[in-house]
């Protein structure tokens, strides 16, 4: 069993490391505190990560999501160690994108060029007033009038809702009563949006929206646009899915497909800043005299610095070894990546708060990072799935069928 990166797994390491450090580490505590991005910052945060070849055009999400999904893991905890903000910017914007090849041509004609030019945000918008991780009983539903949807229904915590070009829309079809999703162009089909303020990733833009008689084309559907690319192997290549991924997509529904991989990269970057709030305190601890002595000598300190290390080390090989099972499309995927999420997200609300507890009351201070990671990694539990649906969704595919907790 090899727990190595690759060489060129170290080089991407190596290489983003080096730019968020010089781009985003002196400003990510100040900026913070001025709340979410606007959209021309947005932009201009994109373009910075294009030019490190981490893009949203077809050619670069192949790279970090299909040729190599580890490179997606590696980016979520590098970001994480530094400034957890940026990511729904790229993490959120990805879903949509990657869909954009399948669309409509004038909807494609709109778009490409925004992604090739690094000027698309986008977000997943699927979470309901009424229906949180319940995402079988969502009330927005999608009327087939002709040629178009008529989109209708509201949305909230929606990570860059208030700043996105583009939403991926979960509706459920007024005929059928299923749940598909559906690209959905602001320009073309305007949609309100509200800004929700929250205790951590300050700079991350979070609304709600509000689709009231959104006209969508049909060709904009998933299924739609899924049935398109199967019926051409040359579309097929575009889409920055992996084989893994796409045996995946055979195996279970869609969303439920769809969602591993971002929950384990939750994990991961939940793990960053862990490590960032744990190499801070080891710091500290060699500094910090108390009684004569560096604190780092106290047997409590110490203690205290293993669980922080043992919980950093495993949270890192859980959310590694769901992503590399993503990439293989094993069966045990949605298990491993809903684990990582709960272990790593609540392991780092546990090292964010043993950092403050190790700095005192120099941890309290809105002047350190330490309370910043603190407030983000208590996000971390909640997005994207809670630990307690994450649970239970363990709990189901370990018992199997007949099983779930929540039906």
């Amino acid at each position: 069993m090899d727990f190595e990166f690759t060489q060129e797994e170290k080089m991407f390491r190596d290489s983003l490391r080096e730019f968020l450090q010089k781009e985003f580490a002196s400003i990510a505590d100040e900026r913070d505190k001025k709340g979410p991005f606007s959209k021309e910052e947005a932009i201009d945060i994109m373009k910075k990560f294009k030019k490190v070849g981490i893009g949203l055009d077809p050619e670069s999400l192949k790279m970090v999501f299909a040729e190599d999904p580890m490179l997606f893991g590696i980016f979520a905890e590098e970001v994480g160690r530094v400034w957890v903000s940026l990511l729904p910017l790229f993490g959120m914007s990805s879903i949509p994108a990657m869909f954009v090849p399948l669309a409509s041509e004038e909807t494609q004609s709109r778009l490409m060029p925004k992604l090739e030019r690094s000027e698309f945000i986008g977000c997943f918008a699927e979470t309901e007033p009424e229906a949180g991780c319940d995402t079988s009983n969502i009330k927005a539903t999608a009327r087939l009038e002709g040629d178009y949807y008529i989109i209708n229904g509201t949305k909230t915590w929606i990570s860059n809702g208030s700043i996105a070009d583009v939403a991926f829309v979960g509706a459920k079809d007024s005929v059928t009563n299923m749940e598909t999703f559906f690209l959905v162009e602001r320009e073309v089909s305007p949609f309100e949006t509200n800004e929700l303020h929250k205790i951590g990733w300050k700079a991350a833009p979070t609304a709600e929206m509000f689709f009231v008689d959104c006209k969508v084309s049909k060709e904009n559907e998933l299924n739609t646009m899924m049935a398109k690319a199967w019926s051409d192997p040359k579309l097929m290549e575009t889409l920055p899915i992996s084989e893994g991924m796409m045996a995946l997509f055979s195996q279970m529904a869609p969303f439920t497909a769809l969602m591993t991989l971002p929950r384990a990269a939750m994990g991961l970057a939940a793990i960053g800043i862990a490590e960032a709030a744990f190499e801070a305190s080891v710091k500290y601890a060699k500094e910090r005299v108390q009684f004569g002595k560096p604190i780092g000598k106290f047997q409590l300190i110490q203690e205290m610095l293993y669980n922080m290390n043992v919980q950093i080390e495993t949270g890192r090989l859980l959310g590694y070894k769901a992503i590399y099972a993503i990439s293989k499309g094993s069966p045990e995927a949605r298990r491993l990546s809903s684990m990582a999420k709960v272990y790593c997200g609540e392991a780092a609300v546990k090292v964010t708060y043993d950092a403050i507890q190790i700095h005192g009351g120099l941890g309290l201070s809105d002047e350190m990072p330490l309370e910043r990671y603190y407030r983000d990694a208590r996000m971390m539990t909640i997005p994207d799935g809670t630990s307690e649906i994450m649970k239970l969704i363990t709990g189901y595919t370990i018992l199997g069928k007949g099983f779930a907790a929540y039906t």
